[in-house]
């Protein structure tokens, strides 16, 4: 098997998250557009991408802060939508057995729903390895800061955000994320099952919960049946090696 060098690993990364960086820049140019609606600063508004770095989380403070919610609604909310991060991190954590306490806590910072999903789909068919993540990580950490300055520069040109239609764009890219998932029919059937779970919940229960409920089921389904898309894993991976070696 060819090892990849730190360098080519990182160059690796950047090429894999260079679609979606080009998605966090319009995004957080929207919420830094919608900030500077709800009151927010400029350096505000940064400041919240700098320390905070979640694009639901920020999108509902923004609107709560225009609508003069208390300080502990936000925080209750900005806490329900993270929940998430909960699960994604105890399936990815297997791969990051290899690094140190402190280089796991400083990656969790940079754990996103995009960021979990390249490099998730990266270890399907290699080893992990720090400079790929790091370097995922922190290209679409700076088109999501990069983006919100934008946002509030250009937020006087542009009075009404939602007017541009690009909310469907954030759904696509989701999309595009989970279509590299669905590799055998019992993920496709957890997608979808756990999709109309969520859109289900989302008219009974409060913000955050129904992703966060129906992210324990797909768990659950992971738990159960985790034999059959080991051994996929596998033999992706031992094919992988075959044809690096030739």
């Amino acid at each position: 098997m060819k090892n990849e060098t730190p360098h080519s690993s990182w160059k690796q990364g950047l090429l894999d998250a260079l679609p979606l960086i080009a998605s966090y820049v319009l995004f957080g140019a929207i919420f830094g557009m919608m900030a500077g609606q709800a009151g927010l600063s400029s350096w505000e508004s940064v400041a919240m991408s700098l320390l905070v770095y979640s694009g639901a989380a920020q999108f509902a403070a923004s609107s709560m802060i225009a609508e003069q919610a208390g300080i502990w609604a936000i925080i209750l909310t900005t806490c329900l939508l993270n929940l998430r991060h909960f699960l994604m991190a105890l399936s990815i954590s297997p791969h990051y057995q290899q690094f140190s306490r402190s280089q796991v806590n400083a990656l969790a910072f940079f754990l996103t729903d995009e960021q979990y999903a390249v490099t998730l789909n990266r270890f399907r068919h290699h080893q992990s390895d720090l400079p790929y993540i790091v370097s995922v990580s922190v290209s679409l950490y700076a088109g999501w800061c990069a983006g919100t300055w934008i946002g509030t520069a250009a937020g006087s040109w542009i009075p009404d955000p939602a007017a541009l239609g690009l909310g469907f764009s954030f759904t696509a890219m989701f999309l595009a994320l989970a279509y590299y998932q669905l590799s055998s029919l019992i993920r496709i059937l957890t997608f979808l099952l756990c999709g109309a779970l969520a859109v289900g919940l989302s008219f009974v229960v409060p913000t955050g919960l129904p992703v966060l409920i129906a992210g324990c089921l797909a768990f659950a389904i992971g738990y159960a049946l985790p034999a059959k898309d080991a051994e996929e894993e596998q033999g992706e991976k031992e094919d992988t090696r075959g044809v690096e070696s030739a």
